[in-house]
């Protein structure tokens, strides 16, 4: 795929990428495996999954019974369909625009792909944790200091390995019981992350989760996301194409045509994208229910 030329789509795409960097941060707690290559809409990917303790117990190095032969570890995979391919488009008219990276116009556009992205990520992570597809639950009656620290003792697997998820009303009110020197600077507030409160992996902000989940507990091998550039059948169909990758893999595809009828310009910033849940992994979601430490 060729290399974007024009400064403003360069700039844009960039400051795109930057803009959705703390939703990666958050997807970079779980498996997965991003990457410029390009792939087609609905084509898998095979996500490993590591578990460095296979059965959970821990033994010491012992020559006859636990040598470096001894298999104590599982690499599984998750098979993750790039079934969502979110694209925010816009038109302009002048190709004076284009040569001014630093206008207005293109801080809007780098601003609006990133809240496509970002809305698409965060309505397909929300919409995997459902009733249906996890069973399992756990009940808090409101959210205090005693209600989140007693959940470490729900994880399935180890509390440092476990990242513990809140809807926004959930996590908010987290936030207004702790003293800022808990949590440190500002971030969680902007991005919704907290890093090892109360011992978990994090506590992050989930966003659109189904009616009555109040969060969920997930381990952190219990999420597969991957990422592609998108496909383009024809690039000759367009003005410019390209490409643009963060230190994640995460790929961000843009193009630019026009239309000589309309006498305007086109563009479309996309991505390529998927992810799933395993509930087997332990996975539990916290619904509302009477609870002693309430």
């Amino acid at each position: 795929m060729s290399s974007l030329t024009s400064p403003a789509l360069i700039k844009a795409a960039n400051d795109a990428l930057v803009k959705i960097a703390p939703d990666m941060n958050i997807i970079k707690l779980f498996s997965y495996d991003c990457s410029d290559a390009v792939s087609d809409y609905g084509l898998k990917v095979k996500v490993p999954i590591v578990n460095g303790t296979g059965d959970t117990s821990v033994s010491d190095f012992n020559i006859t019974s636990n040598d470096y032969e001894k298999i104590t570890g599982t690499v599984t995979y998750a098979e993750v369909s790039l079934n969502k391919q979110p694209k925010a488009t816009f038109e302009f008219t002048g190709n004076n625009l284009l040569e001014a990276p630093n206008a207005p116009y293109w801080n809007r556009c780098a601003e609006g792909a990133a809240e496509v992205v970002k809305a698409s990520i965060s309505t397909t992570i929300g919409g995997l944790l459902n009733t249906t597809a996890v069973t399992t639950t756990v009940g808090i009656a409101s959210v205090t200091k005693a209600s989140v620290a007693n959940l470490r003792k729900s994880c399935a697997t180890r509390v440092a390995s476990t990242v513990l998820g809140l809807a926004p009303d959930e996590y908010n009110t987290l936030l207004s019981l702790l003293d800022s020197s808990v949590y440190g600077d500002s971030d969680p507030i902007r991005t919704g992350y907290i890093s090892n409160l109360y011992g978990f992996k994090a506590v992050i902000q989930l966003n659109d989760l189904p009616d009555g989940v109040l969060g969920a507990l997930l381990p952190d091998n219990s999420l597969a996301f991957a990422s592609r550039a998108v496909a383009v059948g024809d690039e000759s169909c367009y003005s410019e194409i390209g490409t643009t990758t963060d230190e994640n893999g995460f790929t961000l595809t843009t193009l630019r045509h026009g239309s000589p009828s309309k006498g305007k310009g086109f563009l479309n910033v996309t991505c390529l994208y998927g992810a799933t849940i395993i509930p087997s992994l332990g996975v539990k979601l916290i619904v509302a229910n009477d609870d002693p430490y309430a």
